[in-house]
């Protein structure tokens, strides 16, 4: 990462509950590698599922799984354990969905208490606008990461629509299949096992992460519903909600919102001042003057991003540079070229060449 915002985004660490680790190091061990040498390099311990409802750092999550992806050799490792994994080992939250009467009452419950399970992040549930007039209309369940400082996105997106897919299926039952699964990054692999876990449509380089089905699926009884059980979840969950209320919450900064921004809208070109002033709520001069509060500039920022994310791109062959550098949002693959240059003292080509990339297999 650049120097420009090191130490300046610090806000609210972006965190998820510890149920999410249910069978990931005998996923891990089964791949092939050494669960504990892999949950070290990303700065986790072993056990932690242990500790459901004890919150652990997402950022080190999401290194799991791209760390696991690597010692395995499965780059598809996200998306095959977020398809084997059960809706109970979400803990509360799961079970919280899988009690509710209905589909509908499930995915409600989910959007209501996200905050509770995964900080800093965004569920949302919404009639898709491509559809008004349709009897049986469109309904997107969308998944967002809203933490800057998290610019490896992939493995965690892939894995937590299949989480959230599993909810569904458990409610219309093990046959039953999305209309459409959306990503925001691009097919930076092969995306036939994407097709072969999720059994639709699946698209890349999307404007959000969000599974599509048919509104009528909404009134789907949920097999497991119990109202006991579900007033007992919910409980706890308040519970965790107030304990989390009483804890000093600055939220995220503006850097990290600023960021995570710049990641979304920069493949799509509009990762401009006045772009970006808009999406938070501010005027350009107000934006700019808060940053250079903070020590940095919206430039600054812009430029920290695209050196992260110009070595993740790297990392993977079936990326071009002339992608990789329109993923970024340059016009012309020298400027590209030339700030990588200015990054890292290398050449993109080179880079790459030093550093094994990830073959599409």
């Amino acid at each position: 990462m650049s120097i420009h915002t090191r130490g300046l985004s610090t806000g609210l660490l972006s965190s998820v509950l510890g149920s999410v680790t249910v069978g990931l190091e005998e996923f891990i061990e089964v791949q092939g590698a050494n669960s504990a040498a892999v949950l070290a390099r990303a700065g986790l311990r072993q056990g932690l599922y242990q500790q459901p409802n004890r919150h652990i750092p997402l950022k080190f999550y999401c290194n799991s799984m791209h760390e696991a992806a690597r010692a395995t050799g499965n780059e598809h490792f996200g998306l095959w354990f977020g398809e084997q994994f059960r809706p109970e080992g979400l803990g509360l939250f799961g079970y919280y969905a899988i009690t509710s009467s209905d589909v509908r009452s499930a995915i409600a419950g989910m959007e209501r208490y996200f905050h509770v399970f995964q900080r800093n992040s965004l569920l949302q549930c919404h009639r898709s606008g491509m559809d008004t007039g349709i009897a049986d209309g469109i309904v997107e369940l969308e998944y967002r990461l809203l933490d800057g400082d998290i610019p490896d996105r992939r493995q965690d997106a892939e894995l937590t629509i299949g989480m959230l897919n599993n909810v569904l299926k458990r409610g219309m039952g093990l046959g039953w299949t999305p209309v459409e699964v959306h990503f925001q990054h691009p097919a930076l692999v092969d995306a036939t096992p994407h097709r072969d876990a999720f059994h639709c449509d699946v698209r890349f380089g999307q404007p959000r992460n969000v599974i599509r089905f048919r509104q009528s699926c909404l009134d789907q009884p949920m097999p497991d519903a119990n109202p006991m059980l579900n007033n007992i979840s919910l409980g706890s969950i308040l519970d965790l909600e107030g304990r989390a209320a009483l804890q000093a919450d600055p939220g995220l900064s503006l850097v990290q919102r600023l960021r995570s921004e710049v990641i979304e809208r920069l493949p799509h070109g509009d990762a401009t001042l006045e772009d970006m002033a808009r999406r938070l709520n501010r005027s350009s001069r107000s934006l700019q003057r808060q940053l250079a509060e903070q020590g940095c500039s919206f430039k600054s920022v812009l430029d920290s991003v695209r050196e992260d994310l110009a070595e993740y791109y790297l990392n993977y062959d079936r990326l071009s540079v002339s992608e990789v550098a329109y993923r970024l949002g340059y016009s012309e693959v020298s400027a590209f070229t030339r700030a990588f240059v200015r990054w890292k003292h290398i050449n993109p080509s080179e880079w790459r060449g030093q550093s094994q990339p990830l073959s599409h297999q």
